[in-house]
């Protein structure tokens, strides 16, 4: 059970490696627009970092800071073994302006990409429709070439040919046992769904319960949420709601793998398509009081605060997937009140392991000679996730509690930074 001191003493590690200044900050505002951006480095752990690129309104350096050194845990789990970093602008994804906006960013951090920082696509912006073709705009042959040069010292023809494989093996279309009939999907776009979905079937399997018997609330419809409700309704998991920022869906017998198909067909970018039946449609804060055994909350950072975990418990929530990047709110850097309170009344598969999909993708393919069919990227995405939530089960000595503390300082340990490898029942 969480609370005990050896969790103390975790959190504690944990709060020390968020407060602790990142190696670089890179600050930048636009001259065109309102826009500001950041990258931050973490560290230059293996001699280049990684991590993606995303877009909101007011977004903040503390922000992107926080995310910068996630993705550093992530790569403990996931690979490779680089520092962690993240980049973010301040700006409206709506607005007309925003390919210029991502091109005069990816400009201004060039020399960053083209030699120790790899990027790729976050929260309101596309890795396949932005991040890559922006990068060539500008002469940067993949979004990925820094950590093929820092980190793997590739150059030359060698560095020219390890892009071009990253792009046939990761931008390729999945076949249709991995993906939607009638609508083209690539593997960069649903790795990290098929990583939360096996993180959860891995996360039964440890309760001893079956998909079947499991009724899920799935918070977020984009690039994650999307691929999470095709891949679990597959599996057999009842999808009892599914909302986004205007509203949602809600089916008491779960949704039909149709019904999710066609959802994904008619899917407005991000959002969920309009609903010909209102009957079933619910406000974004509606999804919280709906009976269910499991949220999988995919959808922005700081979406669940304690209001939202009493009201999810009080539905009948007894497990959280987190297939966003660090869903538990926070009033300052290194604040972990919420995450503590959750993993003392959840089990928290973290979002290092959840949603590693990407990142774990992108190991693979760093480290091959030749592109990956799919389907050896999926199933070594699954032997990963279903590896770590093993261990942290066996570390917490639960599969109902204690898991969040248990995978973060695992992490911290790989990464270096934990002071204790104790937490391991006898």
């Amino acid at each position: 059970m969480a609370g005990n001191t050896r969790d103390e003493e975790v959190w504690q590690s944990y709060q020390e490696y968020f407060r602790a200044a990142p190696e670089i900050v890179f600050e930048w505002n636009d001259r065109e627009s309102a826009a500001r951006g950041w990258l931050v480095i973490n560290s230059l752990k293996g001699g280049a970092a990684g991590g993606g690129t995303r877009m909101r309104v007011g977004l903040t350096r503390d922000e992107v800071t926080f995310l910068a050194k996630a993705m550093e845990l992530k790569f403990a789990f996931a690979g490779p073994d680089i520092g962690g970093a993240k980049s973010g602008i301040d700006f409206d994804p709506s607005d007309p302006r925003k390919a210029q906006v991502l091109e005069r960013w990816f400009r201004a951090i060039r020399s960053e990409l083209l030699t120790r920082y790899g990027t790729a696509g976050d929260l309101n912006v596309s890795e396949i429709d932005e991040v890559i073709p922006i990068c060539r705009d500008i002469g940067i042959g993949h979004p990925q070439i820094g950590v093929l040069r820092g980190h793997f010292g590739l150059d030359g023809e060698a560095l020219g040919r390890r892009c071009e494989l990253m792009h046939i093996g990761l931008d390729q279309p999945v076949p249709p046992e991995y993906g939607l009939a009638g609508k083209e999907a690539r593997v960069f776009a649903l790795v990290t769904g098929y990583s939360v979905t096996q993180s959860a079937l891995r996360l039964l399997h440890h309760q001893g319960h079956e998909p079947s018997d499991t009724r899920v609330l799935l918070q977020g419809f984009g690039t994650v949420g999307g691929a999470t409700a095709l891949y679990m309704v597959r599996a057999g998991f009842r999808i009892v709601g599914i909302v986004d920022a205007r509203g949602g869906l809600l089916d008491e017998a779960g949704l039909s793998v149709n019904e999710i198909e066609e959802l994904l067909l008619r899917r407005d970018g991000n959002m969920l398509p309009a609903v010909r039946d209102g009957s079933r449609w619910v406000s974004p804060e509606g999804l919280f009081d709906t009976p269910a055994d499991m949220l999988v909350a995919a959808a922005a950072s700081g979406t669940l605060d304690r209001t939202v975990l009493d009201r999810l418990h009080d539905a009948g929530v007894r497990s959280i997937v987190a297939g966003a990047n660090h869903p538990f709110a926070a009033d300052s850097p290194g604040d972990t009140s919420v995450e503590q309170e959750a993993d003392e009344r959840f089990a928290v598969v973290a979002d290092i392991i959840a949603s590693c999909g990407t990142a774990h993708a992108f190991a693979c393919q760093s480290r091959s000679d030749f592109p990956l069919q799919p389907h050896i990227v999926f199933e070594s995405i699954e032997a990963t996730v279903g590896d770590a939530v093993d261990e942290v089960v066996r570390r917490a000595g639960s599969a109902e509690h204690g898991l969040l503390a248990a995978a973060l300082d695992m992490a911290l340990e790989r990464r270096g930074g934990s002071s204790s490898n104790s937490n391991q029942p006898e």
